[in-house]
């Protein structure tokens, strides 16, 4: 029998030892969360035992990324759908991760969500082929780019992509997610404007990839495929015969031609929403 459930809004403050839980991860290490949700929610049964809990993120283009979720129990389905349903209620549009986990697909399809895109990793083989930059376009190690600004404004071309955040200015350095900008490349296009981006890490044995952003205007231009096959020739020239490349929000044509240079799927999970796919 399902248990009497209640959401109820709380400050994501409140809720921290609940999103610990939910996490694995103490407290104190939590506080990028808590500071980056505007409505949080918590499930409670009628003991007033958390069940779940579940905050909104913003997302540049896409309403609010939902994080956390209902804790294990018996009860994991009915908890995030009651939770997801809240949040959808009062924020609008929302998308998660249906990690299987905190927020399964039942829980977010019970609660309106469908799946509108996916997070993907594949990997494989270093591909060999080479790609023209479209007219105009040049192509640049980052390293050979030192204006954040540019670097920043390159990031961006990420924002409108569901599962992408906006990009903070910590984002752009040289350190940022162990990323190499001798291994990377930024397009900028004829007014010095940034155009694109492909960033790559150096890991045991394998480079790995974040597929490219590209400006929107231009994303019906060779210039995806010019800057990951621009990023795989350095990274051949590196040593590095296999990558893995993770992409959010991909488009179905994107990811054939990531699939037809051989790389294979290695992980996919499916990201729910109540927007429309992205067109771009």
């Amino acid at each position: 029998m399902t248990p009497s459930l209640r959401v109820v809004s709380a400050s994501p403050a409140e809720l921290l030892p609940a999103f610990a839980a939910l996490y694995g991860a103490p407290a104190e290490e939590l506080g990028w969360l808590t500071d980056s949700l505007t409505h949080a929610w918590a499930a409670l049964d009628e003991g007033d035992v958390v069940l779940g809990a579940l905050g909104v993120r913003p997302s540049p283009a896409h309403g609010g990324e939902l994080m956390g979720g209902a804790l294990p129990g018996d009860w994991e389905v009915e908890v995030g759908a009651a939770l997801a349903q809240a949040a959808r209620e009062e924020v609008g549009p929302v998308y998660a991760f249906a990690d299987g986990g905190m927020l399964r697909a039942e829980a977010l399809a019970a609660a309106g969500l469908r799946e509108v895109a996916a997070y993907r990793m594949l990997a494989g083989l270093t591909p060999t082929a080479r790609a023209e930059a479209p007219a105009g376009i040049r192509l640049l190690p980052l390293s050979d780019v030192p204006d954040l600004a540019l670097r920043l404004d390159a990031l961006a071309t990420y924002e409108d992509r569901i599962g992408h955040h906006a990009v903070s200015p910590a984002a752009a350095e040289d350190s940022a997610g162990g990323y190499d900008p001798a291994l990377s490349l930024l397009a900028l296009d004829e007014h010095g404007q940034a155009a694109g981006i492909c960033r790559a890490a150096p890991e045991e044995g394998y480079a790995r990839l974040d597929a490219p952003g590209v400006r929107p205007d231009l994303r019906h231009t060779p210039l995806r495929q010019a800057l990951l096959l621009g990023v795989c020739a350095l990274a051949r020239e590196r040593g590095f015969g296999d990558i893995s490349l993770e992409s959010w929000g991909d488009t179905p044509e994107e990811l054939a031609a990531d699939l037809g240079l051989g790389l294979e799927i290695q992980l996919e999970n499916p990201i729910y929403g109540t927007v429309p796919k992205p067109l771009h």
